[in-house]
This record gives C-alpha cells, sequence and structure tokens, in this order.
C-alpha cells in the first residue's frame, strides 16, 4: 500500500502556467484523505512551495533546497544541513565581478539577492510569486545558515562558472537547473537522500512509497523509492534510466498514476 507520494515542483506538479491542474489536485487530496502523506521535494524555498499545495492540502511536509532543508506538516524542522559561510561570500565576490552573472542566497524562509534590478532576478520574481531582499555581502555575513546560492546569468557566462567552480569548489554540490541558473549546496545534498530521511523519520519503508521528476536532479530520488515515475518531458536519458514514464506535466501524468493505487471509497 502506497503510504507517501513525493514530486518534484518544476516540469512535474505545476504545468506551464505554474498551477497544479484540477485533476491532479484531485487526485493527490483523495491519496491524503485515504491517509497517504504527499511531499513535495524541490531546490524552491519553503516559501516558494507552500502556496502550490496550500489550496488544496491541509497539511503536508516539504523537502526544500533538494534536500538541505527538511520541515515536517507543521513546519518543524527535521534536518537542515548548510554551507559554509566562507565559501559562499568567496564564490558571491567572484560572481560580482562577472559580468552579466548575479548571485542569490537562500537561508530557510529568506531570499537575498545581489540586485533586483536584473532580468534574471525579476523572472525568478514572477516565477515564484515572492520579492526577493536585495542584499549587501555585509548583511550575508551575519545569516546564521545558509542552504542555497543560486547564480544567475546568460549559458555562456553559467556554463564557464560551472566549470571554474567545480574546479575551485570539488567539496560542493554544483549543477545547472536551467542552462542560466547554477545551483550551489553543500555536498552530498541530494533528493534521494532526503526522502529517505522523512520516509524513515515516519517509520515508512520506501517499498511503500513512489515518486515523481522530470529531470537529471530527481534521478537518485526515483530510484531510491518504490515506484518511480518520469514525465514524458523529461530528458529520454533519465526516462531510460528510470524505466516508467507517465504523461507530462501539461497532461495530468501525476493523475493518471495516482489514480491507479487510489480510487473514491
Amino acid at each position: 500500500m502506497i503510504q507517501m507520494i513525493f514530486s518534484d515542483i518544476d516540469g512535474t506538479l505545476i504545468n506551464d502556467q505554474l498551477v497544479v491542474t484540477e485533476k491532479t489536485r484531485q487526485s493527490l487530496l483523495r491519496a491524503h484523505k485515504q491517509r497517504c502523506l504527499i511531499v513535495p521535494v524541490s531546490a524552491r524555498m519553503p516559501k516558494a512551495i507552500q502556496p502550490i499545495l496550500d489550496g488544496f492540502l491541509p497539511t503536508f511536509p516539504i523537502i526544500s533546497y533538494n534536500g538541505a532543508l527538511i520541515q515536517d506538516e507543521q513546519g518543524r524542522k527535521l534536518f537542515s544541513h548548510g554551507m559554509k559561510k566562507e565559501d559562499v561570500l568567496s564564490i558571491c565576490h567572484q560572481v560580482a565581478n562577472t559580468s552579466g552573472v548575479v548571485w542569490n542566497v537562500y537561508s530557510g524562509d529568506s531570499w537575498y539577492s545581489q540586485t533586483r534590478q536584473n532580468s534574471w532576478v525579476l523572472r525568478e520574481e514572477e516565477v515564484v510569486g515572492l520579492q526577493s531582499y536585495q542584499a549587501e555581502l555585509t548583511e550575508i555575513e551575519q545569516l546564521f545558515e545558509i542552504h542555497k546560492l543560486l547564480l544567475m546569468g546568460d549559458s555562456e557566462a553559467i556554463t564557464e562558472l560551472e566549470k571554474s567552480l567545480t574546479k575551485s569548489y570539488p567539496h560542493l554540490s554544483i549543477a545547472k537547473s536551467f542552462p542560466y541558473y547554477l545551483e550551489i549546496m553543500a555536498a552530498g545534498i541530494q533528493k534521494g537522500q532526503a526522502v529517505s530521511r522523512l520516509a524513515d523519520h515516519y517509520g515508512i519503508d520506501l517499498v511503500d512509497t513512489i515518486a515523481f521528476g522530470d529531470n537529471f536532479n530527481d534521478l537518485d530520488m526515483l530510484l531510491a523509492v518504490g515506484q518511480g515515475f518520469v514525465m514524458e518531458n523529461g530528458p529520454e536519458a533519465v526516462r531510460q534510466r528510470v524505466g516508467q514514464t507517465t504523461a507530462s506535466h501539461n497532461h495530468d501524468g501525476i493523475a493518471l498514476v495516482i489514480n491507479q493505487y487510489f480510487t473514491d471509497k
């Protein structure tokens, strides 16, 4: 019996209009009513995850920053693993001198940007429905914990930064989430490890869990659970590796699978 459903958000749970379709909402709510935990798993900050499910689910745990922060249904912190502040400041100083790239620092529910007068930052604010706080590096120095560093810029500059930073900071997790986004977190932060931690917290065997994702950063999660499903819009390499595919995020792929496990009682 399925006791937990994990889902990536962008390109998976929400469609191109950035909403959860009505069919998917109904299927998740049906599973929730039958005592199944619904868990969003994302590189987003908690505050950018909450509103997506708030409209139709009363409570749900959250895995944010790809697993660097895990919270239960009441928002209590179950696990938190931040980056070394000196690494963050060093990279931010480097980026400040790189043309066309800006840094963004995330700490818990707070988002600090190098500048709000930037098209990439403004675009991200529109996508997540939140406003960043324009900050100086002296303010970043005062933060208690930093969960993620996100660099935004044109694809060529981001590719070059990925190469140089991977070489200079081999102890960090550095990966592009889009051609123009470079996400940096503490080493060992993976969605697969996070879903395992949360299932263990609730005393649920991973065999009794399913997960949905659409990209390479979902791969370890999709392979860790009992049944992993790749959205049709995901890369061919990910679909082949996992072996199970459902319809795209625009065509109720999640609902199609959940409806096989949960029917109206």
